[in-house]
């Protein structure tokens, strides 16, 4: 059926997260066909708040002793998407230095050829932090502060010092390349002028600092964070689509505190982010929070702020290669877009002025 006249437009005022009643009946299908001739098994279609419906299937599968989580692509972005997680893995566990902790990664198991192209990983034990968190709100450093402090030791193992000016063409140029092709309003005008200002502030911010390069998750949040014990230890993370092995390690601390924010106080990533930037400071509390995980954002970086928009753009970046309806949604674009980009507007013209005073 051919879209009608405005249909282009309609779908961008569409939220990302909505129930999909049907949608879930043909998810359930459409696992039972993938996994038919397989003989008797349970299977559960597997949805989190935090992940967008549309280009992955994932569901949870049960055979006897077997307990797998099966990732199918559902178009191209998916299938690129499954193909980024199985090499990020494939490498983690090729790399000695992460021997002590290879149980908390998914182990890809052979899907033979009636799952060919889908990602099939043994299931991790464990509850969500992010579940655990949502139960006791009173105290979300139960389940971060075991959260957090992992990340201090993957970074110390994996990690090096680097001059943040000497990474720029991995660490933000491609990021901003990724804004720049899919949110088509970024294209020309006034669009294009904010991303140019968003790298002029992302240069000042950066210039000077020195960061740890090394095994980066890209998405470490309390949705992908798998908890077990008393008292409470880490039993698995998960969702390795968007790591890289020489990443800036420290936006994973930056990731999981402020989607916690984000989740504690209901106000969108990119206003928190926007905040920051305006202020030149973290939140209250947040410092202590990166602390567990051995970050101290007064430390090498002369900008506090800094990180947090690191942070923000490969979150915006990692979202819109998923999906492109991530670049046509106006409301993710007002929330976790725009006010960054009016935010380093507003710096950039402050520097103008100064510059030219």
């Amino acid at each position: 059926m051919r879209p009608t006249p405005g249909m282009p437009r309609l779908s961008g005022l569409l939220p990302l997260y909505f129930p999909r009643l049907l949608g879930g009946v043909d998810d359930r299908l459409r696992a039972r066909q993938l996994v038919r001739g397989m003989g008797r098994c349970d299977i559960t279609v597997i949805r989190r708040p935090s992940r967008i419906q549309g280009n992955l299937l994932v569901f949870g599968l049960r055979q006897g002793s077997l307990d797998l989580v099966v990732k199918h692509p559902r178009d191209g972005r998916g299938a690129a998407t499954v193909a980024r997680e199985r090499r990020a893995l494939q490498q983690l566990r090729a790399d000695e230095r992460l021997g002590p902790w290879r149980p908390l990664l998914p182990r890809a198991v052979d899907s033979g050829p009636r799952l060919s192209g889908t990602l099939v990983q043994s299931r991790l034990p464990g509850a969500l932090a992010e579940r655990l968190i949502r139960e006791g709100p009173q105290d979300p450093g139960r389940a971060a502060a075991p959260a957090l402090r992992l990340l201090a030791d993957l970074r110390c193992a994996t990690g090096r010092r680097r001059p943040a000016a000497e990474r720029t063409a991995c660490w933000y140029v491609p990021q901003l390349a990724v804004l720049r092709a899919e949110i088509p309003s970024y294209g020309a005008g006034r669009g294009a002028a904010a991303l140019q200002a968003l790298r002029r502030r992302l240069d000042a911010a950066l210039a000077g600092a020195v960061l740890t390069e090394g095994w980066t998750h890209g998405d470490y949040h309390a949705g992908n964070v798998l908890l077990e014990g008393d008292p409470l230890r880490v039993s698995g993370v998960f969702d390795w689509g968007n790591a890289q092995a020489d990443g800036p390690c420290e936006i994973d601390a930056y990731t999981f505190v402020l989607a916690l924010r984000s989740m504690l106080t209901g106000r969108p990533h990119g206003v928190i982010v926007a905040d920051t930037l305006r202020t030149g400071r973290l939140p209250d509390g947040d410092a202590a929070l990166l602390a567990l995980a051995g970050v101290d954002p007064d430390r090498d970086i002369g900008d506090p702020s800094a990180l947090a928009l690191l942070t923000w753009l490969w979150h915006v970046a990692g979202n819109l290669r998923k999906s492109p309806r991530f670049g046509r949604s106006h409301w993710w674009l007002t929330a976790t877009v725009a006010p960054v980009l009016r935010e380093s507007c507003r710096w950039a013209r402050a520097a103008d002025t100064h510059l030219h005073r």
